[in-house]
């Protein structure tokens, strides 16, 4: 039998110990990273919801007034419209326009910037709905 020295066991000890913690150090940074995109995904997805629940509400009004939208084909833009686009979305921004008068369809495009997301194109995202009235 060979006899282990009270000096290599406790060495012995600590390096286990430092494994240990490196090991939980590497596993914290990793649950820090996925809360941090989490966070990020959670504020993209409501601006999204935001731009849709708006472009609705303007599609829904222009087919309340139908048939002043369709007799002038025009759509104005209410303020409140922008000034919820500006409150709600960084850079929020509203536009719409009836493309064809005979269908009575409309197009709805809701524009905001996205600045926490990396690989945004030009740092903005677009929604675009066409519908008919």
């Amino acid at each position: 039998m060979k006899n282990i020295s009270i000096g290599t066991v406790n060495g012995l000890s600590l390096i286990e110990v430092l494994v240990a913690v490196l090991v939980l150090s590497i596993g914290l940074l990793g649950l820090a990273s996925l809360q941090g995109f989490s966070l990020q995904a959670g504020q993209s997805a409501y601006h999204r919801t935001q731009a849709t629940n708006l472009a609705y509400e303007v599609a829904d009004f222009t087919r309340l007034n139908r048939s002043a939208a369709l007799n002038t084909c025009n759509l104005p833009i209410l303020e409140q419209w922008q000034s919820f686009a500006a409150s709600q979305l960084p850079g929020g921004d509203v536009a719409a326009s009836i493309t064809n008068c005979t269908l009575g369809e409309i197009q709805i495009t809701i524009t905001w910037d996205e600045e926490r997301i990396e690989d945004a194109e030009d740092s903005g995202e677009e929604l675009v709905v066409t519908t008919r009235i």
